[in-house]
């Protein structure tokens, strides 16, 4: 069995199923893990939820930004914004049952027999993995329960923008969701900061696994969201794997046994 950990798709089907056909992913033997924002602004957001479905356990998923969106606008808690692309997905005749697979993925994904650990955006540098796991299931008992509408409609924001664990209520569900699937630049303490994507650092901030304290150190990390870095991190053992295929870039997988990189440009 070989495990492929793949970047964001956004909805980039062809450029997937291409991808898969390089390095001959066997679907009854092998594993995909994905790293979120499986949908939205690429062309083909339906067919990419179904195959992805269809994968059973040999996926592994975990929700980015983009995921938790779509399931604010079924809702009707938000509005599709100018460039979403969720056409597609809205008007399939199985939208509510990819809305409830999509909904019981995790946030994150920890492997503790290969010790790898796959998240979308990133980890709070003062989370241990067993917090950042435990604080994962909180939000996650939320949206596979019978009300997670509530929280989707409290989810939205950037406040608060650091962990403490004296946060309760919505305030710290949208705190930890914000980490796991928001986070690009922070503090050495948490504190998050979520204007700035590209190379012009805030002062005072560096990206998050710049801060990694000796609880993260022995982890492996597997994360997307962060195209601009184009798959770099020049930190060992954190390996960021978007790399803009949806901008017209490359999408890119990494073979986890030999951390081998294929990619295929971007249609």
């Amino acid at each position: 069995m070989s495990i492929y950990v793949i970047g964001d798709i956004q909805g980039c089907y062809d450029e997937m199923r291409y991808l898969l056909d390089r390095v001959s992913f066997d679907p009854v033997k092998d594993q995909a893990w994905f790293v979120g924002d499986l949908i939205n602004r690429g062309p083909k957001n339906l067919p990419t939820l179904r195959f992805v479905k269809s994968l059973g356990r040999r996926a592994v998923v975990v929700l980015g930004n983009h995921d938790l969106h779509f399931l604010a606008i079924y809702h009707g808690i938000r509005r599709p914004m100018r460039k979403d692309t969720f056409d597609d997905l809205l008007a399939a005749s199985d939208c509510e049952e990819l809305v409830d697979w999509l909904r019981h993925r995790p946030l994150i994904h920890h492997d503790s027999k290969r010790n790898y650990t796959l998240v979308h955006a990133g980890l709070a540098p003062q989370w241990s993995l067993k917090t950042a796991m435990s604080l994962a299931r909180e939000v996650e008992k939320k949206l596979c329960g019978k009300h997670y509408v509530d929280f989707l409609a409290h989810m939205y924001g950037d406040e608060p923008d650091c962990w403490n664990d004296d946060l309760e209520g919505f305030d710290r569900l949208r705190v930890i969701t914000n980490y796991f699937t928001r986070l690009r630049y922070c503090k050495s303490n948490g504190r998050m900061e979520f204007t700035h994507k590209e190379n012009i650092v805030p002062k005072g901030y560096q990206p998050w696994f710049r801060h990694r304290r000796s609880k993260q150190r022995e982890l492996r990390i597997l994360f997307g969201h962060w195209a601009y870095l184009n798959g770099k991190t020049g930190v060992k053992d954190v390996f960021a794997l978007d790399t803009g295929c949806v901008w017209g870039r490359r999408l890119t997988l990494m073979h986890l046994k030999t951390q081998k990189r294929t990619s295929v440009p971007s249609q």
